[in-house]
């Protein structure tokens, strides 16, 4: 067992828990605290250091769960389960690698957060001559934003060709 004690006032962001117990006491309140057990023969730092980065894999199953739907895609038979499985895979990895190709590195937007930014906007799509053109309702910001989202989309399909 492993505890790890985080100065609150160097580490703001420092996971673990504060002990509202002892929230008077000025030995212990400016700490948060984290309890790790393991098999593992590392060092407490290392041990530590090991479990941190693991730490965004709830994230992950979080957005599998809510976003994918993937804890009710159970089906009738082993088989449909497994394609539901691997198409959510395939959404999942397609999505990925938009958020890093499309949208630049680092993004924390979910699908459904994307959803609502990209897909949930009103349009009308005209036919004139021999152009269609798609007249979106956007507010001039989050236009400047889709057009760059374009333009992205275009310089990776140029480099891939």
């Amino acid at each position: 067992m492993i505890a790890v004690r985080q100065k609150t006032s160097r580490r703001p962001k420092a996971t673990g828990k504060q002990l509202s117990r002892f929230a008077d006491d000025w030995q212990i309140s400016g700490y948060r605290y984290s309890c790790y057990i393991t098999p593992l023969k590392l060092s407490a730092p290392d041990v530590w250091r090991l479990y941190r980065q693991r730490a965004n894999c709830e994230n992950r199953i979080k957005e599998l769960k809510y976003d994918y739907g993937v804890d009710k895609m159970n089906q009738a038979s082993f088989d449909g389960t497994e394609a539901t499985l691997r198409l959510t895979t395939v959404a999942y990895n397609f999505l990925s690698l938009f958020k890093q190709l499309i949208m630049g590195g680092k993004v924390r937007n979910r699908l459904q957060t994307l959803r609502h930014k990209m897909l949930a906007i009103p349009a009308i799509v005209e036919q004139t001559n021999d152009k269609t053109i798609i007249k979106m309702a956007l507010h001039m910001s989050r236009r400047t934003w889709m057009n760059k989202l374009w333009q992205r989309v275009d310089l990776a399909f140029d480099n891939s060709c």
